[in-house]
């Protein structure tokens, strides 16, 4: 049995058992592809807003988290520890956040291994509603329920500062009524962002689908998870085969071609069962060429595409995929996260050739290789290989 049938049948098998389950307790399950990534489990009552999250990667880690409500059901604080799934617990957390959220003032009080974090603690000023920010991936669907419960959301849309430690922008996020049974979260952070959420008669979140974010996961409520053994279960299988890690590991390319230095660093993407392009990498718009940050193209040699001369420096690499071709850009902006694209930055495009990848590839690749009298830049992913020749200047 594979290790993602395994995961899946330990999970099923898990949800048979009752024992030790809130009788009112929600559950919900997030999947990346085929993967079991997170497994939150929640209630909620008039007065207290309460859960727990586990996310496997890159290491099992378990969030509890606590909020007092107010009359209409808004959160007035905001209370999280984090835990390694196989730490003692008698140990100071590995994260402990304190949010008290007053009128126009939130205090945020962080702590690491039990000692004050004041790089991220302090008081920041706010107008408006106000929601937490959960310190993971996928986030808490339990405050997304309780802030979507106390919005009175009917058919406008309704807007919430996402407090989180730290400096820098504070970002909104934004529900909007979709329909009698669907309601969009929006972030103001990454453009683009929205997130889908099934919700029943009374309010309760039935599944979100985030298929058009960077997360790229589906969940789904389930009618009971042992919640306990699903974590031991994770934890074990990390003591015995080690972190599952990243779930786009980062990794570099280095080549050398004629006299040039050629270096590419990205992330690599997994399949997961999904259909990658025209589905998770949508047809006709501009791709990250990976994940997580922009992919770095770095040359000490200029370098020729076609008739496109390259000089040597540092570039970032971006594809527009189509039904019937696609083009690499190359774009002289670097350092960026890989959803700022900015298109005003493009040095050049130039076309690439495709072909089939049989069988599919399981985790995007990228490849700098000797050709001819230069080199090729090839990457490949599920049943596509793309490629563009070059040469040294």
């Amino acid at each position: 049995m594979s290790a993602k049938l395994a995961s899946l049948a330990f999970i099923l098998v898990a949800a048979g058992s009752l024992a030790a389950q809130a009788p009112d307790a929600r559950y919900i399950i997030t999947r990346l592809g085929t993967d079991t990534v997170a497994i939150e489990r929640y209630t909620r009552t008039s007065s207290k807003l309460e859960g727990d999250v586990v996310v496997r990667n890159p290491r099992v880690q378990t969030y509890h988290y606590t909020s007092d409500l107010g009359a209409r059901g808004e959160l007035k604080n905001f209370r999280l520890t984090g835990r390694r799934a196989d730490a003692d617990a008698s140990a100071p957390p590995r994260i402990q956040v304190v949010d008290t959220f007053e009128d126009s003032v939130a205090v945020i009080e962080v702590s690491r291994a039990g000692v004050r974090d004041s790089a991220l603690s302090g008081r920041k000023t706010y107008r408006g509603r106000i929601a937490p920010q959960f310190p993971n991936e996928p986030p808490s669907y339990g405050v997304y329920e309780q802030i979507l419960s106390s919005s009175g959301l009917k058919g406008d849309s309704v807007s919430y500062v996402l407090m989180g430690p730290g400096g820098g922008q504070v970002p909104a996020i934004i529900l909007r009524r979709r329909g009698a049974d669907s309601v969009a979260f929006t972030s103001t952070f990454f453009p683009g962002w929205i997130e889908i959420a099934h919700v029943d008669s009374r309010g309760h979140i039935l599944g979100v689908n985030s298929l058009a974010t960077t997360i790229k996961t589906v969940a789904e409520a389930a009618p009971s998870v042992n919640f306990d053994r699903v974590v031991s279960g994770w934890a074990a299988a990390e003591k015995a085969k080690g972190p599952l890690g990243q779930m786009s590991p980062p990794d570099t390319v280095r080549a050398t071609i004629g006299a040039a230095n050629v270096v590419v660093a990205y992330s690599r993407p997994l399949k997961r069962g999904r259909v990658i392009f025209g589905n998770v990498v949508p047809w006709n718009q501009v791709w990250r060429t990976g994940a997580n940050a922009a992919t770095m193209f770095t040359t000490d040699k200029d370098l020729v595409f076609g008739t496109t001369v390259v000089p040597a420096g540092k570039y970032t690499l971006w594809t527009l995929p189509t039904p019937t071709g696609a083009k690499l850009i190359i774009n002289s902006e670097t350092g960026q996260w890989g959803t700022d694209y900015h298109a005003d930055k493009d040095f050049a495009r130039v076309d690439l050739t495709s072909k089939a990848a049989s069988p599919p590839v399981e985790q995007f690749v990228i490849g700098v290789a000797p050709q001819g009298a230069g080199g090729v830049l090839r990457f490949a992913w599920d049943d596509k290989e793309y490629s563009v020749p070059f040469t040294v200047k």
